[in-house]
């Protein structure tokens, strides 16, 4: 099971304007005005006044444990030796560097994790510099798992199965952990607005996940796609399908399923535990096309490559 949040963050920004074609200058003319607009935006925002709104509305939260800060696939901060209250030296190195990077970018990615109410949570901040018009120019994805049912140091699949699966049936256990995380995505979402509040701040998801078994196992998303999760990318776990087949058992031998999502394969949403029958329903659509093999990466039919335009995936 995951615990999937996501927050968009609107900001102010101008219109991305094409160049007048021959046509457009024809109706100019005639008096009219012609639409050159391209349906993408150009986000008023720096990359310093990114970084710096992040650390302070983190540090509101206590998450002050960085993993990573990467602009535009420049590595500028990486916690390689796991070490704990970091935020700070990475804002150090970011302003380091800042002269040399310009106030423009293309993609900032900031993640720190963050352990609390007995979860493990990543929160990785994605901005844009350029966007689509209809989306966010900024998105916080925050992804969590419930600390007793991670893998332990040294443990081998059999103990670990016979650990957590009595864990799994514990239907209050997962209804507090998806209170917990609503909570802490709420709080997310106030402290971002307090830290820009020229910004719109908006929870756009927080939920409990279950994957539906089956289908075709894809290679792991990349940023952009609608399937990517914080905490797969920076702490996969070995033993992720087998919890999922662990908790997908145990949820649907209950008399009264906790509330929870049913997703397939790629990300989308099917249902939830709770409805009747959903165990049994037919799959979607791209689900059944996932099991055939035609969802792939950022570069199959249905993820970061031609799904969402051309921003690729900031889906919400």
């Amino acid at each position: 099971m995951k615990l999937a949040g996501t927050v968009s963050v609107r900001v102010a920004g101008e219109d991305i304007l094409r160049n007048p074609r021959l046509w457009d200058k024809v109706k100019s003319t005639f008096g009219a005005t012609p639409d050159l607009r391209t349906g993408r935006r150009k986000a008023a925002l720096e990359a310093a006044a990114v970084v710096d709104a992040v650390r302070d509305a983190l540090r509101t939260l206590g998450a002050t444990n960085a993993v990573s800060l990467v602009v535009d696939d420049i590595v500028l901060f990486q916690d390689r030796d796991g070490r704990a209250d970091d935020l700070g030296d990475l804002f150090l190195a970011f302003h380091e560097q800042s002269d040399a990077l310009g106030g423009d970018f293309k993609l900032l990615r900031l993640a720190v994790e963050h352990v609390e109410a007995g979860l493990h949570m990543v929160v990785e901040v994605q901005a844009r510099g350029e966007h689509a018009a209809d989306e966010a120019a900024v998105r916080v994805l925050i992804s969590g798992r419930i600390h007793e049912l991670e893998p332990r140091k040294g443990e081998d699949a059999a103990t670990y199965r016979a650990r957590v699966e009595p864990l799994t049936k514990d239907t209050a256990m997962i209804d507090v952990a998806r209170l917990q995380f609503e909570s802490f995505v709420t709080r997310v979402r106030d402290a971002i607005g307090r830290a820009m509040p020229e910004a719109n701040a908006e929870v756009v998801r927080a939920e409990a996940q279950i994957q539906r078994p089956g289908g075709k196992e894809a290679e792991a998303p990349g940023p952009n796609d609608r399937r990517y999760d914080p905490y797969d990318n920076y702490y996969p776990s070995p033993m992720g399908m087998m919890m999922n087949m662990m908790m997908w058992s145990a949820i649907f031998s209950m008399a009264m399923p906790p509330h929870v999502t049913v997703v397939n394969h790629v990300g989308e949403p099917v249902g939830t535990a709770d409805t009747p029958g959903i165990e049994q329903a037919d799959p979607a659509p791209a689900e059944s096309m996932a099991s055939e093999g035609d969802v792939g990466g950022d570069g199959g039919d249905v993820g970061g490559g031609d799904v969402g335009g051309d921003f690729g995936g900031f889906f919400e």
